[in-house]
C-alpha cells in the first residue's frame, strides 16, 4: 500500500526574487497559484508527519538553492494552509525537484512506508536539518539589547582607523 497523495497544478512557476513587476501582478499570479492549488487539493486525512515534494515542471531550469523554493512559495503556502499548519513547522519535510515539460507543478505527500518519506528519513539520518531557531534567538542581538536596554552604548573596545581620530566636535563657548 502506498501512502502518497500525487496531484498536478498546471500553473507556470517564475523566479520572483530578480523580477521586476508591479506589485499587484506579482499578486494576482501568487493567488491564481493559490487558488488552482486549492482547486485541485485531493483532501487530506493522514498523520500529521509528512514530506511534500514540490516538482517544477517546465521547459527551463532553476538554480535549486534559492530560486526553486522561491518560484513556488505560492503552491507550498497553499499546501500548508491546507494541511491547516504553517509551512515552517518542523512537521512537513519539504522538498523540490525539477523536470523538464509543459509548465505545471507536481505536488506529492507522502508519509509511512512510502519510497520518498523513506528516501528522506534516510537522508536526515545522514545529515539532520538543523533544529528549528527558538522566537527570540531569531533576532539580532543588538535589537534585543536595545529593546531591554535602551539606547545602544558606546563600544567598549578602543577604536581602531579613522574611528579613532575622530573626537566629538567642541565649539567655542560650549561645554563639551
Amino acid at each position: 500500500m502506498s501512502n502518497c497523495i500525487r496531484f498536478e497544478v498546471p500553473v507556470e512557476t517564475v523566479n520572483t526574487s530578480n523580477r521586476r513587476e508591479h506589485h499587484m501582478q506579482r499578486h494576482r499570479r501568487a493567488k491564481g497559484q493559490r487558488d488552482a492549488t486549492h482547486l485541485l487539493w485531493p483532501g487530506w486525512i493522514g498523520p500529521a508527519l509528512l514530506v511534500v515534494r514540490l516538482t517544477r515542471v517546465s521547459s527551463r531550469t532553476l538554480d535549486s538553492g534559492d530560486n526553486l523554493p522561491i518560484a513556488m512559495k505560492s503552491i507550498r503556502d497553499e499546501v500548508a494552509r491546507q494541511l491547516r499548519l504553517d509551512d515552517a513547522s518542523p512537521l512537513v519535510r519539504w522538498v523540490y525537484a525539477q523536470a523538464q515539460g509543459e509548465p505545471s507543478v507536481l505536488v506529492e505527500l507522502s508519509w509511512g512506508d512510502d519510497a520518498l518519506a523513506a528516501a528522506v528519513r534516510a537522508q536526515d539520518a545522514l545529515a539532520p536539518p538543523p533544529p528549528p531557531v527558538p522566537p527570540e534567538a531569531a533576532t539580532p542581538r543588538a535589537s534585543r539589547e536595545r529593546k531591554a536596554k535602551g539606547p545602544k552604548k558606546a563600544p567598549s573596545r578602543p577604536l581602531r582607523g579613522l574611528a579613532a581620530l575622530a573626537t566629538p566636535a567642541v565649539y567655542p563657548g560650549k561645554k563639551p
